[in-house]
């Protein structure tokens, strides 16, 4: 099964493409940024209906894929709070690399964080960070995994438990046969048998000189996944 999840932001939306056929177990990280011609992929994303989207996303990068979970990340937030705050009122992390938040110029250390509600908002929209990465890929699977665990779980019985709760926190075309796939593949192996890539790759693409940066140009032959060449 292929399922694109997208973690909704308007224009600064990010992609995840689930590739759990075959026995692969993988997960591509697509930056918004990523210029199709005369607007992004982000831009795109606001402009066209989920299933026209999905559609053109993947002819775009010759992916077939027809499955999509949207999460808002609004809703995302509401989940934490709702869900994912300890008992001292704040959500736990470890943030693998330092990085200041373009939304709030706040240092985030590396390592154990203990952040309020609202560094949380900030922590994980999308930016390119200090260093050139998009370390924020990362930080969202924070929270995605916080929905895994909260709302597909690799039981049946808990799967449609759930159900409603996946429909009130995204908008998906998964029935529950998808999301029983998706909790005895993906979540029974955990994240670290994944092999997760992400596109553009560190170091095929060339950023503004000024912060916040944006991307100028992508070298996609060096790339895990094709742009098609007319959309270059």
């Amino acid at each position: 099964m292929k399922a694109l999840f997208i973690f909704d932001d308007g224009k600064n939306s990010t992609f995840y493409l689930y590739d759990l056929m075959n026995g692969v177990n993988r997960l591509i990280h697509f930056a918004p940024e990523i210029p199709l011609q005369t607007i992004t992929l982000g831009e795109l994303y606001t402009r066209e209906p989920i299933e026209k989207f999905v559609a053109h996303f993947a002819g775009a990068f010759s992916i077939e894929v027809k499955k999509y979970l949207v999460m808002e990340k609004a809703e995302g937030l509401a989940l934490v709070r709702n869900s994912g705050l300890a008992s001292d009122g704040r959500f736990h992390v470890t943030n693998p690399t330092s990085f200041t938040a373009c939304k709030n110029q706040k240092r985030y250390e590396e390592g154990d964080l203990a952040l309020t509600p609202e560094e949380i908002d900030a922590y994980i929209s999308w930016q390119i960070d200090d260093d050139g990465s998009f370390g924020v890929f990362t930080r969202q699977e924070d929270v995605i995994r916080l929905m895994r665990r909260k709302l597909v779980t690799p039981r049946l019985s808990m799967v449609t438990k759930h159900a409603g709760k996946v429909s009130n926190y995204t908008k998906t075309n998964l029935n529950l046969k998808d999301l029983l796939k998706m909790g005895s593949g993906y979540l029974a192996k955990g994240d670290a048998p994944m092999k997760k890539q992400t596109v553009p790759t560190l170091g095929t693409y060339e950023l503004s000189q000024e912060q916040p940066y944006r991307l100028v140009r992508i070298e996609w032959a060096e790339n895990p996944v094709q742009l098609r060449e007319p959309l270059r």
